[in-house]
């Protein structure tokens, strides 16, 4: 696996399929494959997706590259989808069923990476109406984020929950309105 790897990296990646595999949670899972072989892995919070992918795409430079990320975790994934659109890449929605280990070390990485190897539905910008749980729970998490010091207001947590604002600016803009 190791030696794979190295050739891989070795090789004119612009010749090779990236494929991205991402599984969707509060601790998501990104693994980048060309073609079958491991390249990297990255477990980073949902806020920090976008950015990973951008940097693997300016250190990799691919000719060709696939996201594939789960259908899981249905807000978590709308946003992370919505994000990535601006990317301009082709994604795919995967069903992830049985994808992530039941034992052992870095279950959303292995995840990931069983994402990645799996076809899925060409996906682009989504739609989705937050349950009433869900902007509670963004709520929630601005108050976390702000020691308890505010709360964001019920519009701004359906726009985190859309993907069209992340929480730390929809916090700075609950901030300018008091």
């Amino acid at each position: 696996m190791i030696v794979g790897r190295a050739i891989m990296k070795l090789r004119d990646i612009k010749d090779v399929s990236i494929i991205i595999g991402i599984d969707p949670g509060e601790r998501t899972g990104v693994a980048v494959l060309a073609e079958t072989a491991v390249l990297s892995t990255y477990c980073v919070p949902m806020a920090e997706v976008y950015q990973t992918v951008l940097r693997i795409m300016k250190s990799v430079h691919p000719g060709h590259m696939i996201i594939r990320i789960g259908h899981g975790a249905r807000l978590i994934r709308t946003q992370i989808v919505n994000s990535l659109t601006k990317l301009g890449v082709h994604i795919e929605l995967v069903d992830e069923t049985g994808t992530t280990p039941a034992k052992g070390r870095n279950p959303d990485i292995r995840a990931a990476i069983r994402i990645a190897h799996l076809k899925g539905t060409p996906i682009g910008k989504k739609f989705i109406t937050p349950s009433i749980g869900e902007i509670r729970s963004i709520q929630d998490q601005s108050r976390e984020k702000t020691g308890g010091e505010l709360t964001i207001s019920r519009a701004l947590a359906e726009k985190v929950a859309t993907g069209e604002l992340i929480l730390e600016d929809a916090i700075l803009i609950q901030k300018g309105a008091k």
